[in-house]
């Protein structure tokens, strides 16, 4: 998780940087933070499982969805981008 915090500190996207309760990318920087060390399915479906309450609540848009997910795709094997997409269009239909 080193990486990843080193990450969100200093290369995100300026529109993924202003804050606020629907900033995807830092909602995902924060469980990273309290998931540092555990397994990796139990981080990816606690982000999941925010990210639909954020989504259902109106703090997470279609926009921040593909903003992150057009960020994290190009570091994925095809096996993962497809799982992205899959829940990429899982949250747009929330």
């Amino acid at each position: 998780m080193e990486d990843f915090n080193r990450y969100s500190e200093t290369e995100q996207p300026q529109d993924m940087n202003a804050g606020g309760s629907g900033n995807l990318f830092g909602l995902v920087s924060e469980i990273a933070k309290k998931f540092d060390g555990k397994d990796q399915n139990e981080l990816l479906k606690a982000v999941f499982d925010e990210a639909k309450k954020n989504k259902r609540n109106g703090t997470l848009t279609n926009d921040e969805i593909d903003n992150f997910a057009a960020m994290l795709s190009p570091v994925l094997d095809d096996k993962k981008r497809k799982i992205l997409e899959k829940i990429v269009s899982d949250l747009k239909k929330i």
